[in-house]
């Protein structure tokens, strides 16, 4: 039997990345990675996204301002700075891992961050100026060369990962990727794994919230669940001969609501 622990996007949360990981038993209190991860017994797999805050507020979090600016030179500057050192953190992590154990998946905002000819992403309200021309500063070459090795998807044991679906124009971040809306095989009534050589697919990017969505007549499984509040979710799969065992793990709802002033 395999253990494969499986972690949707995580856009610069340090914090829930290293809670996961540690839940998992994959990291120590030092933020290491464990034996269980370094024997090959547990493979981790993260489905990709890990720069960019998705939220104005997020960004001011991040470098510790009252409302980020991304227009403000200092901002961005400090927004590039913190999501550097985070991707040292990670980078620092993955290299203590033996090679296959442990995957990052490209994501689209990964791909942006290294492709200075691609236009800035907009989430809502906030545009990701970070690394590209005219706005911010270059990403640091080390950790250019760094996430340009990251793979599109990986295969395994018949599980089929990637970030944002199972065919392989759902995972190429050109432009028409956007203007196509690549997400919207999500809502057809199609078994999207079949005629492929998967039998479950794994997938990030479209944020879900209450755990896991189920797509492609159940076979394929969304989970980027990391963004709101301080929800977060972790997949577990059992790859058995004959099955996979999947459990989810985290925080999957946590919500705040208005109460009615007392007349």
């Amino acid at each position: 039997m395999l253990r494969l622990v499986v972690i949707g996007d995580i856009h610069v949360q340090a914090g829930k990345l290293w809670r996961m990981l540690r839940e998992a038993g994959l990291a120590d209190e030092q933020n290491r990675p464990t034996d269980a991860l370094r024997d090959g017994s547990t493979r981790l797999v993260l489905l990709g996204d890990l720069v960019h805050p998705k939220s104005r507020e997020r960004y001011a979090d991040l470098v510790n301002v009252r409302r980020y600016d991304e227009y403000n030179p200092r901002h961005l500057e400090r927004a590039e700075q913190a999501q550097e050192r985070f991707l040292r953190e990670v980078k620092g992590f993955a290299d203590r891992v033996p090679d296959g154990n442990m995957t990052i998946l490209m994501g689209n905002h990964d791909y942006n961050a290294v492709t200075p000819d691609q236009g800035p992403l907009r989430t809502d309200d906030v545009s990701h100026l970070e690394w590209k021309p005219g706005y911010g500063n270059e990403l640091d070459p080390a950790l250019r060369d760094w996430i340009l090795t990251w793979p599109f998807e990986l295969a395994v044991e018949g599980l089929h990962l990637a970030h944002v679906g199972p065919l392989p124009e759902h995972n190429t971040f050109d432009q028409a990727f956007y203007l196509e809306n690549r997400r919207r095989w999500l809502q057809e009534d199609r078994d999207f794994i079949e005629g492929t050589p998967y039998r479950l697919g794994v997938y990030g990017h479209t944020p879900v919230r209450g755990g896991v969505n189920v797509a492609s007549q159940g076979r394929a499984l969304l989970l980027d669940t990391n963004g709101h509040l301080d929800e977060y979710a972790w997949l577990e799969v059992e790859i058995r001969d004959d099955s996979y065992r999947l459990k989810l793990h985290g925080n999957f709802f946590d919500e705040i609501m208005p109460r009615e002033a007392e007349g």
